[in-house]
Formats: C-alpha cells, sequence, structure tokens
C-alpha cells in the first residue's frame, strides 16, 4: 500500500469528551499541561498518534472546546484530514459545536464522524432522542450524512466501530504532496536543554530531511534542520500530512512567534494584502462592512486587519464576494489556502473563505477590470492560471516553485498551452524557457517603442545600450538570462543588436538638421586630410549647438571616423597614411619624423602624434630617434 500520512482532529463544545476519546484510541494523555489537569479542560494544542489495523500510521490532534480558546482550535483544525465532531450524549449540541462546525466549514475540511461520546452516562431512550437531534441540527452542515458513532471512553464500548469508520473514511482522502516545496506552520515552539530551540508542526506539503536549510517566515529567518521527530520516533525525513517536531539550527526561541511558517526559501510569498473570496456565514448577526477591523486566522496564525470590499458596500449574512484583507503585520499564503475571520471584539467566528493570492496593492473598489482578474483567480481554468505566471521566461523548476504543481502535471499543461499557440520557448543554455505569448508580444512591444523614442531623442547615437535598456523596462531577470533573450530576440528578428547597443528594425533616420551639419563636418575633414581641426571650433562654423563629440562618436560608429592621439581623422585618410608609411618603411627599413612629415605633407603638430599612435597599434617601433617595422 503507498505510504501516505493523515491528520486526524478532533471538534466540539468543552468538556464533551474528546481528550478522553483520544486516550481511548491510542491510550496517550494530551493534556500536557497543570491547568489543563487541574481544570480538567485543553487549553493548549494537544497530541497522539496511532497505529490503525491497516498498518496506517495517523497523527490526532486534540483541540480546546472553550470559546476562549478558539485561536488553539483554529490552530489545530488547520491540516486535518477527517474531523471528529464530538457531542456528549447527556447535552446534545451546544453553541461551541455550532462554532466549530462553522470553523470546520470555513476551512474547507470536507469529511467527518460525529461520535456520539459519554453513552454511559445515558440510557438507549435518550440516546435515540440525541441521536435523532443530531441529525436535524446538522442538516445543511458539512457534517449532514456523516456516519454516526456512539461510544464511552470509559467503557470502551464503540471504540473498535470507531477505529473501522476511521480506516473506512481515510480510504478516500487525498494525501498532502510530499514531492512539493516545504510548508509548515508551527502551533509550538519552545526549547530542550541540551539541544536548542524546537518547533512542532504539521507538515502541509513537501519533504523534511536532516540537514537541509529552510526559511521561518515571515522574516526570512534562514535555519537549517538539526533533528527531526514524528511520533516520538527520530527519523532521517518527515513527509507532508505528519507531524513534527524539528529541533532548528541558528536561531533562538525568543526570535520565532507561533503563528509563523517554516518553509523552502523563495517557494512563497509574504504580504500585508491578499486577494480573497469572502463569505459572511449565514449564522451571523450583521453585515460585514467596507474597513471593518477582523482577526485574522491563516493556519496558525492570528493576525489584525481590515477589510476592503471589491463588489458590494456591506457583506450580509449568507453572502460572498471579492475582497481584500489589509493585514497589520505580514503573513506567508498562497492561493486555494483558507482562512477565518473572527470579530475583532468579542472574539467570535463571523466569516472566511478562500485566499486567491498575495498581492502588492489596494485595488479600487467596483472597477470591471479587478472583479474580472478576482473571477479568474477564483473560477479560471488551471490553463488561464498558468498563463498568467507566465508573464516572463521561466524555466520548469521555478515554474514549479510558484504554481506548487507536480512537475509531470505542469509539463502537460505547458504542452496544452504551446499546442494552443499561447506559449512561446526560448533555450538558456540547454534548457527550456517558457513565455505566455501575449506577455512575450507585449515586452517586444515595449522594447522597440522604449528604443523607438530613444532614437527619435538621440538620433546619431545609433540604439540602447543594453542595461540602460534592462533598466527602462523594469525586467527582474539575471544578468545572463537578459543577455540571452536579447540575443536570441535579435536572431528571431524582433529588432537590431550592434555591439552594446539595440537598435529597431527600422531605425528612427536623422533629422534633416542633423544630417546637414553632419556633411559640413565631412567637408571640412575631408578638406583637412592629416591635419583635421578641432572639433569644437568646427562643429561650431557648422551650427552645431552643444556637446560637439556626439556627432564625431556618431560618425566613428557608422565607420567614417577613427581617432587617433586624441584627433580624430576620416577613417580613409589614416589608411592611406598607415599604407604609405609600411610601404616607406618596406623600402628604406627606418624612416625619421622630418621623413614622414614630408611622406605625408603634415606639420610637426599632427606627425609626431600620429607615429606614436602608430607605435600603440605596433605598425612602428621608435629605435632612437627613428621609427622601424614592428
Amino acid at each position: 500500500m503507498e505510504d501516505r500520512h493523515f491528520l486526524i482532529g478532533t471538534a466540539g463544545h468543552v468538556d464533551h469528551g474528546k481528550t478522553e476519546l483520544i486516550r481511548a484510541l491510542t491510550g496517550i494523555e494530551t493534556d500536557r499541561l497543570k491547568e489543563e489537569k487541574q481544570r480538567g479542560i485543553s487549553i493548549e494544542l494537544g497530541f497522539a498518534h496511532m497505529t490503525l489495523p491497516s498498518g496506517r500510521e495517523v497523527g490526532i490532534v486534540d483541540v480546546p472546546g472553550h470559546e476562549r480558546f478558539v485561536r488553539q482550535m483554529l490552530a489545530g483544525a488547520s491540516g486535518m484530514d477527517i474531523v471528529l465532531l464530538v457531542i456528549a450524549a447527556d447535552e446534545g449540541i451546544m453553541p461551541q459545536t455550532r462554532e466549530h462546525l462553522s470553523i470546520l466549514e470555513l476551512l474547507g475540511i470536507k469529511r467527518g464522524i460525529i461520535v456520539l461520546s459519554k453513552i454511559d452516562l445515558v440510557d438507549d431512550e435518550w440516546k435515540e432522542l440525541i441521536l435523532e437531534e443530531i441529525r436535524m441540527e446538522l442538516k445543511g452542515t458539512l457534517m449532514e450524512g456523516a456516519p454516526l458513532c456512539p461510544v464511552s471512553a470509559i467503557t470502551g464500548a464503540g471504540i473498535p466501530e470507531l477505529v473501522q469508520t476511521i480506516e473506512k473514511q481515510l480510504d478516500d482522502v487525498q494525501s498532502k504532496r510530499a514531492d512539493g516545496p516545504v510548508r509548515m506552520p508551527l502551533d509550538r515552539v519552545f526549547s530542550i536543554q541540551g539541544f536548542g530551540t524546537v518547533v512542532t508542526g504539521t507538515l502541509y506539503s513537501g519533504t523534511v530531511s536532516l540537514g537541509q536549510e529552510l526559511d521561518i517566515e515571515p522574516g526570512h529567518m534562514q535555519t537549517k534542520v538539526r533533528s527531526l521527530q514524528v511520533h516520538n520516533q527520530k527519523v532521517s525525513q518527515a513527509y507532508a500530512g505528519q507531524r513534527v517536531a524539528i529541533n532548528l539550527a541558528g536561531v533562538e526561541v525568543g526570535e520565532i512567534e507561533k503563528g509563523s511558517v517554516l518553509a523552502s526559501p523563495k517557494a512563497f510569498k509574504v504580504g500585508n494584502i491578499l486577494d480573497l473570496k469572502l463569505l459572511n456565514l449565514a449564522s451571523a448577526d450583521k453585515p460585514i462592512v467596507q474597513r471593518q477591523r477582523v482577526r485574522f486566522h491563516l493556519g496558525t496564525s492570528e493576525i489584525l486587519g481590515r477589510i476592503h470590499l471589491l463588489e458590494h458596500e456591506e457583506l450580509e449574512p449568507g453572502q460572498e464576494g471579492y475582497a481584500q484583507i489589509l493585514l497589520e503585520a505580514p503573513v506567508l499564503a498562497a492561493a486555494g489556502d483558507r482562512f477565518v475571520l473572527r470579530f475583532y471584539s468579542p472574539a467570535y467566528t463571523i466569516a472566511g473563505g478562500k485566499v486567491l493570492g498575495v498581492t502588492e496593492r489596494k485595488q479600487k473598489r467596483f472597477k470591471e477590470a479587478v472583479l474580472a482578474q478576482m473571477k479568474l483567480k477564483d473560477q479560471g481554468d488551471p490553463l488561464q492560471l498558468l498563463e498568467k505566471e507566465l508573464n516572463q521566461p521561466l524555466n520548469l523548476a521555478e515554474l514549479g516553485k510558484i504554481t506548487h504543481v507536480p512537475e509531470p502535471e505542469l509539463k502537460q499543461r505547458l504542452d496544452q498551452l504551446a499546442s494552443q499557440e499561447r506559449l512561446e520557448l526560448w533555450q538558456e543554455e540547454g534548457s527550456e524557457l517558457y513565455w505566455a505569448k501575449d506577455a512575450a508580444v507585449a515586452w517586444r512591444e515595449k522594447l522597440n517603442a522604449i528604443v523607438k523614442e530613444y532614437e527619435r531623442e538621440y538620433p546619431l547615437r545609433l540604439g540602447l545600450g543594453r542595461e540602460e535598456l534592462k533598466a527602462r523596462l523594469g525586467v527582474p531577470w539575471s544578468h545572463r538570462r537578459w543577455q540571452i533573450i536579447l540575443e536570441e530576440g535579435a536572431k528571431r528578428g524582433y529588432y537590431r543588436i550592434s555591439g552594446g547597443k539595440v537598435q529597431s528594425l527600422t531605425g528612427a533616420g536623422l533629422p534633416v538638421e542633423t544630417s546637414q551639419k553632419l556633411d559640413c563636418l565631412r567637408r571640412r575633414w575631408e578638406e583637412a586630410g592629416l591635419m583635421p581641426p578641432e572639433l569644437d571650433a568646427a562643429a561650431t562654423e557648422c551650427g552645431i549647438k552643444g556637446s560637439a563629440v556626439e556627432y564625431a562618436q556618431y560618425l566613428m560608429e557608422v565607420g567614417e571616423w577613427s581617432l587617433a592621439a586624441g584627433l580624430y581623422f576620416e577613417k580613409t585618410v589614416l589608411e592611406e597614411a598607415k599604407k604609405a608609411l609600411v610601404a616607406y618603411l618596406d623600402e628604406h627599413k627606418e624612416v625619421a619624423v622630418a621623413e614622414v612629415r614630408e611622406l605625408w605633407g603634415t606639420s610637426r603638430k599632427y606627425t609626431v602624434p600620429l607615429l606614436e599612435y602608430f607605435d600603440q597599434q605596433k605598425v612602428t617601433r621608435r629605435m632612437g630617434d627613428k621609427r622601424v617595422k614592428f
């Protein structure tokens, strides 16, 4: 049988026998605090484990039932695969039973078993009346039609039947993903002398291994796994679905808050603003209003925040709508996470729903485009959502971290997008990069628009520098990826690259006035030969205002001029001078400055710097006051 890991949790009113039930199932006492034992109620989460007859190892979480400890109940309910809704036979459904039911429904827990506890305290007639009442009360809830198991933790009656029912329910439960990134909300943080910091939680996804480097979020605090325990046994790896205790290296207890999350580095987004699909409970006594302050529960965290309604003035009881929450502290979240909202004061459950994503900005209310994006996040098909993530070129590993979709399934969706011509494939050092076609086309259009505008503004510069273009585009890619994409785009004919500059395919062309000024400079240099004028003086004569260097740089880039010894020369004139000098040396073996001056027909002012230039170019070599061939 496939090795799968599951978590069973309890829910129900205070003193309805949840802890006693777990003790009867597992033999483990989950009340660990002195106050819990004295008062006979659970205050903190308690944990146990058991091996089912099938050989399955399951973890069990005992959550507090008292209304003052609903925060702990919420922390425990996150990650449950099956819930045991415990109702005492001598009392029936009570207020906290109903709030727990609402929380379980909001958290999207789909499978449960109704456990009628303490049947040893009532006679058969009373038991039947309570059972009928329970069936009536639970109509329309997630527990309607759930298996119902009467038990007594004292006598053991019904316990074997409950175990069989748990087995049957688990047959249809989908196990959590052990191949995704690590994500473990922390419900306990403490220190053990000689070991240091220990954290516990339910591993939502991924596999944790000894020595693995992880982050504690929010805060991006880096740590390393020193040791692992599952069900009080040391292990080398822990898998999604298991209750795990981890000894962490490099962090102190005081640095970690309950509600933090242990996660693979950079695998999940952290932020203060979340997009939501929000449901106001039908049982709520008032609407949710704009900017209402609430207690936001996600995983094991509780954070204060304000509701920002996007499509309603007020969200009435039983009504659902899109919203954002503006949190007072950052939280790690992913699309699809379930959350619960409780009233700020006094604290009671009022709403909940589904996280659609972490975002960076507050959206405007009642805007069709905003609501369309929310609807896409909520209801969009997997291909649309994947296409939205591909707004930049990404490889398969990067996509997996963002989407948390298994690689085979991800590849299948990418193939579908490609077959529908909604995807572009690029190459990066032997691996494929995937880019949504619409996003790639929009990127190219933006690039060309920036380059053309630059060419119009600076026609003599012959294009925009690569790094300046990257900054203007605001692309977040690595330097290597930027260069690869840029070069490949030029090969595909989207634009041109000349050296370090990017050019549009057509170029902006030179304004008539600029062309006339360039022609004026060309004439001056053509007339001057190897004795060119000072650039600034010639530029003034040609009507050039401001920097003349840009004109000279242009003539160099188009191959008409060269810079030698700090002076600008016509390239052809400089080449002719070089040929004449080499020919003279072939015949005479050496040459003096005066002879070169006569050969070139220039003054000493130009002859000496030019000879020094040819020395640097390794055309000639100085020997005393003569030059010879290099």
